[in-house]
């Protein structure tokens, strides 16, 4: 296993993938994607990533949350694996986002937005938006990773356990995705303006959850819940990182500092 494992969280926009790509140049750190691990060319599942990603841009094209949610859980169950994975090269882990800190931070407030109980016809929509071969790729693991044939359906039960308290939540993720806490987490912090213009100016469309009022309450959840998880979690250690104004790699040597911390605290 890793000598030390770190997730790299924060608001979309904030520059994470970007920060990360230069990380991996390094040769003591191995980096893994929680949602699009097909950015990763050592990615174990990275054919299935690329079809989930296609899968979740049909959810935003559509604006139905349960959708949104269901492939988010079918994406977060491909982190296992390829967490190991890459533990065995290096001796530092760095992950972008984690499937036991991100979902406290966003599963709530997913719930808050899923107003309408019924698909319609947007679930058979969903499946049309995708390229066939992917489709059937992201059918076979809706079946097996989520139990279920009705993607409304998972999403409708994961967006439930966002109205558990955070604890149960914790518990309901460790065991669905058979991961543990990272040893530290990194927040890169960026005011929303900035953030936002970023987002804007990316090649691909804009997510459902990119919106000035999201990206806020996003940012705040993001404060409130590693601050509740280092006064319950001891022993994990959270460090924030200003990324306003800061070029990739001040914000790379920033990050690499925050690193050296938390491994240091472990010995």
């Amino acid at each position: 296993m890793s000598e030390v494992r770190v997730a790299l969280v924060g608001i979309d926009g904030v520059g994470k993938t970007t920060v990360l790509h230069r990380l991996r140049e390094r040769d003591d750190i191995a980096v893994v994607h929680a949602v699009r691990g097909h950015e990763d060319p050592n990615d174990p599942s990275a054919d299935l990533s690329a079809a989930l990603a296609g899968a979740s841009s049909a959810a935003d094209d559509l604006g139905r949350v349960q959708l949104k949610v269901a492939v988010l859980y079918l994406q977060l169950c491909l982190f296992g694996p390829a967490e190991r994975q890459a533990a065995r090269r290096r001796p530092t882990l760095l992950t972008d986002r984690h499937p036991l800190v991100d979902p406290l931070v966003y599963l709530p407030m997913f719930a808050s937005l899923a107003r309408d109980a019924e698909p319609g016809g947007d679930v058979e929509a969903w499946w049309h938006k995708q390229e066939p071969g992917e489709a059937n790729a992201v059918r076979d693991w809706l079946r097996a990773a989520g139990g279920t044939a009705d993607p409304w359906e998972l999403g409708t039960e994961v967006l439930r356990w966002g109205t558990l308290p955070s604890h149960e939540l914790l518990g309901r993720l460790g065991r669905s995705f058979g991961v543990t806490l990272p040893e530290g987490v990194v927040l890169l912090d960026l005011p929303v303006t900035q953030a936002l213009r970023r987002t804007r100016e990316r090649a691909r469309d804009s997510e459902l959850h990119e919106t000035r009022a999201f990206l806020s309450a996003t940012r705040q959840r993001y404060v409130a819940v590693l601050d509740r998880l280092a006064q319950t979690r001891t022993e994990l250690s959270v460090r924030r990182v200003d990324c306003a104004d800061r070029s990739v790699d001040e914000v790379g040597a920033h990050v690499l500092d925050a690193l050296d911390t938390i491994a240091r605290t472990r010995k």
